[in-house]
């Protein structure tokens, strides 16, 4: 049997072999996948209330999440899933060039029963770094929604 040729490396790899010798980052290569529970009991929310459903610590790579609702929710509202600064700037970024984003990890989507994923495109932040502490938030749109539970999680990897 003949040995088998690579003929080209990922970008991590690229870096990491010579003459480059970058080492990879933990939270892509050899880190701890952690994994962030959230449960909010809706009552009432007119469209556009923003609930920050969990925090997200600096330099947390995001490998995506899901999200469900205890039955589907009435009036057609729909929730989408975003990030926003912890400490209030109004930035996700240490740059400050990335505004809070209301859907930028999930468009706003009827929930069901069934889990819907978030994060899980790269237009939808798949492998996102976070490069300061950031809330996962659920943003509700449409119409009114009435008592629901909205439960779901959000893993990262970290250190």
């Amino acid at each position: 049997m003949g040995a088998t040729t690579l003929n080209s490396y990922s970008d991590d790899l690229t870096s990491s072999n010579a003459p480059n010798y970058a080492p990879i980052k933990v939270n892509k290569a050899g880190g701890r996948l952690r994994v962030q529970y959230f449960t909010v009991t809706l009552a009432s929310q007119v469209a556009g209330e923003d609930i920050a459903l969990c925090v997200l610590p600096k330099g947390a790579r995001i490998i995506g999440g899901n999200i469900i609702a205890s039955a589907s929710l009435a009036n057609s509202a729909q929730v989408s899933v975003g990030l926003m600064d912890k400490a209030g700037s109004s930035y996700i970024d240490a740059a400050l060039s990335v505004s809070d984003n209301v859907a930028i990890l999930k468009a706003a989507a009827v929930l069901s029963t069934t889990m819907l994923p978030f994060a899980n495109t790269q237009a939808l932040k798949f492998g996102y770094e976070t490069e300061k502490e950031l809330y996962v938030t659920a943003t509700t749109s449409v119409g009114t929604v009435s008592t629901e539970v909205i439960t779901g999680y959000v893993m990262y990897a970290v250190d």
